[in-house]
């Protein structure tokens, strides 16, 4: 167990450190003035002016990010002109630091790794360590804790070897954070008690807030909830008091609510989940506002305020959902950092072969031209070296032709597997989107309702009309997901088709069961008319596919009360088969891009979801199997899906038990047979 810190001394009640801020805030404000004046005084554009344009923007980057910007492109600009390495360092770092304070960690790393590679190369060993801490910082931020541990023990190693025992009590509260991240509750409570150690010698209040969150989280998850709380308090105290980090004194607040949920402690995590949301509504942090949602459904949980507790859990499960694809566009955006800088680097090893072969070239003819110089009275010999040094030219431009032939076929190379990466993104981007967006929720309300069930805070009725709901969203997503394995493996490697002879009718009934339990939950008519065989011949897998999508397009939407009718007709050789509905058919506007390359997806009447797949997937496996499809519709009226494929050779019209009726078709006017 966490040892036990006196309660009485450091409790506050979280509203009341609130009147703490304003007086802090007037003595940042005091200071801010005299360098304000200092600045003023001080006309000359030279390195003390870079330095005070530095101090300024780094006192405003708390209170007005947007200052700190304004004042550190200025600082930039002049460190700039004037070669001052020292300067031009301070003033990416403090852009860096403004872009932290608006939540843009992706820029803010950008800047940092600039500022640490121009303070390495001109040697300047204090800044180098403090962006070696803002860099880990970033990288346990963005949930990657062993890189960051890599920046943070080179920190930790140049402070100690500078002796700098304030920063180095920093360095080791981020090391702590970083195990925590890395799940690794030991090794970090051995970093957070070091440093716990050098900001109490120093009185760092900051500092000492920021050890004690984090031993606030790590008794949290040993569910030691008096020590959280505890710690959390204190956290919050010393963010107060220092009056610099608001962002953090919000999600000290808001995990400090939540182990008072936890512990039953209600009214007074309802009080700092308030002064939370006062603090957010002016600093805008998605992390915060999405922890402050969570909490807040855990409250109104314990408090049995079912449809408070709902809605708070649908807002963070949408906050969760941006931070996901946030996450995922970040991954993404480094895997492509990573691919541009080796291909660049491999570029730049095959331009220094070349530039070496280039000089060698160079150095032998100049060895032979003074050999030809120092030759000159010996004609023979001359001519001789000539003719040699003829050859010798010829067999170098031989080598340099077959080198640049190399390098064409290794550009060509590259090229393709460019294209190749480029598909493969396009196809992985797309399952990205249907799992994150389509497949979360579903499971999200399944989750919802389960943790509902879970407690008895639903009854059975309620849970049967749910279960429904959530069986046809289920069902319609699996229905998708099949559609979108089909495109994938249809795009990464190909499908081919397995044609063999089959009974058109068995196949449909074999699907006509689930198919008509989706139906009947829209209240919805649906039949079929193929009574007899049609044998055909075609892919049974494939032909299934398109039968369902149809199908399951037609019943997405066609209202309640609606019918939805499958019919088949029949020429010499080609069967052809009908889903009509009455629903609320396609726009003339968009009847163009049915069957096009661009992915078309529209919710249905009871806001069902698609990928927009089906109908694409469903023209593909016909016409693969030898047949065309289309369709008509009237807005408002409805819909008819048409397609056709080869009937056996086995196929009988008059063995098979068919009526033979002669009618006008469609298609090029001709007679066919209606089963």
């Amino acid at each position: 167990m966490l040892p036990a810190i006196p309660l009485k001394k450091y409790f506050i009640i979280p509203l009341c450190l609130l009147l703490i801020h304003p007086v802090v805030i007037a003595q940042q404000a005091a200071g801010t003035d005299s360098l304000q004046k200092a600045l003023a005084l001080h006309s000359e554009r030279d390195t003390e002016r870079v330095d005070l344009l530095n101090r300024i923007a780094r006192e405003y980057l708390v209170r007005n990010a947007a200052v700190t910007a304004r004042y550190g492109e200025e600082a930039l600009w002049l460190s700039d002109s004037l070669q001052y390495s020292k300067g031009k360092v301070r003033s990416i770092r403090n852009l860096a630091l403004a872009e932290s304070s608006r939540g843009n960690t992706d820029k803010q790393l950008q800047l940092s790794l600039t500022a640490l590679k121009l303070a390495e190369t001109s040697g300047d060993i204090q800044i180098t360590a403090q962006l070696c801490d803002d860099i880990g910082s970033i990288f346990t931020e963005q949930s990657n804790p062993k890189e960051a541990l890599t920046y943070l023990h080179k920190s930790l190693a140049i402070k100690q070897q500078q002796n700098d025992t304030p920063e180095t009590g920093r360095t080791l509260n981020n090391i702590g954070a970083a195990y925590i991240s890395l799940q690794r509750p030991d090794s970090a409570l051995s970093f957070l008690r070091q440093a716990e150690k050098i900001k109490l010698q120093f009185n760092d209040q900051q500092g000492l807030a920021g050890i004690y969150e984090n031993l606030g989280v790590i008794a949290q998850q040993h569910k030691q909830l008096r020590d959280a709380l505890r710690y959390y308090e204190l956290a919050a105290a010393g963010y107060k008091t220092a009056g610099n980090n608001n962002i953090a004194l919000t999600r000290t607040l808001l995990n400090t609510a939540g182990v008072q949920t936890l512990s039953g402690d209600l009214k007074n995590a309802e009080e700092n989940l308030e002064a939370a949301a006062v603090l957010n509504s002016r600093l805008k942090n998605a992390g915060n506002e999405m922890l402050y949602y969570r909490i807040r459904y855990e409250v109104d949980s314990a408090r049995n305020n079912y449809p408070a507790a709902l809605s708070s859990y649908k807002a963070f499960s949408q906050r969760n959902l941006d931070y996901f694809n946030l996450e995922k566009t970040r991954a993404i955006t480094r895997s492509q950092m990573k691919y541009e800088a080796e291909k660049k680097q491999r570029e730049n090893v095959m331009l220094k072969k070349e530039q070496q072969l280039h000089l060698a070239t160079i150095q032998q003819q100049r060895v032979l031209v003074l050999s030809a110089a120092a030759l000159f009275l010996a004609l023979l010999l001359i001519t001789a070296m000539v003719y040699r040094l003829y050859k010798h030219q010829q067999e170098l431009y031989r080598q340099l032709n077959s080198k640049n032939q190399e390098v064409s076929l290794q550009n060509k190379i590259i090229l393709e597997q460019n294209t190749t990466l480029g598909n493969l993104n396009q196809v992985k981007d797309k399952i990205f989107s249907v799992i994150s967006h389509d497949l979360r929720s579903p499971l999200a309300i399944l989750e919802g309702l389960l943790f509902l069930l879970r407690d008895d805070k639903i009854d059975a009725q309620q849970f049967r009309f749910y279960s429904d709901e959530l069986w046809r969203d289920v069902k319609n997503t699996a229905y998708m997901m099949d559609n979108m394995l089909q495109w994938a493996s249809n795009q990464m490697k190909g499908i081919s088709v397995k044609a063999d002879d089959f009974d058109l009718t068995l196949l449909l009934n074999q699907e006509f069961e689930l198919l008509q339990t989706l139906a009947r939950q829209k209240d919805l008519k649906l039949s079929h008319e193929l009574n007899n065989t049609i044998m055909v011949y075609a892919d049974p897998d494939m032909i299934r596919l398109v039968l369902r999508n149809l199908i399951n397009n037609a019943i997405k939407f066609t209202s309640g009360g609606g019918e939805i009718t499958i019919t088949s007709i029949y020429t010499k050789d080609m069967a052809e088969v009908s889903v009509t509905d009455t629903g609320t058919g396609i726009p003339e506007e968009d009847q163009h891009r049915i069957f096009s390359n661009i992915y078309y997806s529209t919710a249905g009447t009871r806001n069902e979801k698609g990928c927009g797949l089906g109908l694409h997937l469903s023209k593909d496996f016909v016409e693969r199997n030898h047949g065309r499809i289309w369709f008509r519709s009237t807005p408002g009226t409805g819909s008819s899906f048409h397609f056709t494929i080869p009937l056996s050779d086995d196929h009988d019209a008059n063995g098979h038990g068919y009526t033979v009726v002669l009618q006008d078709h469609p298609l090029n006017g001709v007679s066919v047979l209606r089963n």
